[in-house]
């Protein structure tokens, strides 16, 4: 009697196969960012963008003031009402710059609540969805990129810098 042995793969033999990709995979991942340059910084202004715009919605939906000021000291960024910072990449500089406005005549004063500087410049958003305005400005090794925050409207824009073309006049 005769019996044919099934062709295929052990559990043990798929296991092992899966760990060894797995270890690969691991060292050669964190590699891709030192190979693309300019990755880490467009995808950290992103973050901060999808921050301010958070900030925003928050302000509108619990109706008051959220402000987000720079704290050079902790190379972080500080929210009015979040006790911990939020840290900054170290290869990543963070300039913020307000225009001062106190938009739609709102008579504020930020408050320190949790760490929040009031000296320094800071972006407010209020209530109603407008904001005080200003732009940061992100820089790293492999460029420069900014985020502004128009003050009527609140609106966060990415500027990765390209100057946009205007169409010439014809006369």
């Amino acid at each position: 009697m005769t019996t044919e042995r099934e062709s295929g793969f052990t559990l043990l033999e798929l296991l092992v196969v899966l760990v060894l990709a797995t270890l690969m995979l691991s060292l050669v991942v964190p590699r891709f960012a030192a190979v693309l340059p300019g990755v880490e910084l467009k995808s950290y202004t992103q973050k901060t963008a999808a921050l301010l715009r958070q900030l925003r919605s928050q302000a509108m939906a619990e109706s008051r003031l959220v402000s987000l000021s720079v704290d050079p000291q902790d190379h972080a960024l500080r929210v009015s009402h979040r006790v911990d910072p939020i840290a900054l990449p170290d290869d990543i500089d963070v300039t913020l710059k307000d225009n001062g406005s106190l938009a739609l005549g709102y008579d504020v004063v930020v408050p320190l609540i949790n760490g929040a500087t009031s000296g320094g410049p800071s972006i407010r958003f209020y209530p109603d969805g407008s904001s005080s305005g200003g732009s940061v400005r992100l820089t790293g090794s492999s460029g420069q990129y900014g985020i502004d925050v128009d003050w009527l409207t609140g609106r966060v824009r990415i500027d990765d810098g390209r100057e946009e073309e205007l169409p010439a006049n014809e006369d």
